[in-house]
């Protein structure tokens, strides 16, 4: 089971959706700790290359999700949350390609994720 960690903007972009969006939006989210590997690679692009990361199609297809699985495949990193429309993902995905680090907002929302499946947190996780 991967565990999801979310960059800062990816946090912000998540807090901009409305909540019909954001519903769907946490269903893709809990479906990578499954499958990491779930999402449709992502290749290059004129303006930078971004084959080290993934992409999953949300609702009607007016929405990606950006992400990232890590090398030891235990932990996938959500980069962008974002609409389709002009590329808009993939141009915020190429931005943010920055050092992440340990954030305790995403260790709440990988809470909140754990309680929609119905499992409770525990120390290890």
């Amino acid at each position: 089971m991967a565990r999801i960690r979310f960059i800062d903007a990816a946090i912000e972009d998540l807090q901009r959706l409305d909540g019909s969006v954001r519903k769907k939006v946490l269903a893709k989210i809990a479906q990578l700790e499954q499958d990491p590997a779930r999402g449709l690679p992502l290749g290059s692009k004129p303006s930078g290359n971004l084959t080290t990361f993934r992409k999953l199609v949300v609702g009607d297809r007016s929405h990606r999700i950006v992400y990232r699985v890590e090398p030891d495949g235990d932990i996938c990193v959500i980069w962008v949350i974002a609409g389709r429309a002009d590329a808009e993902c993939y141009d915020s995905a190429l931005a943010r390609l920055e050092p992440l680090g340990d954030n305790p907002v995403s260790q709440a929302i990988e809470q909140a994720l754990r309680m929609l499946r119905g499992r409770a947190a525990t120390p290890e996780d």
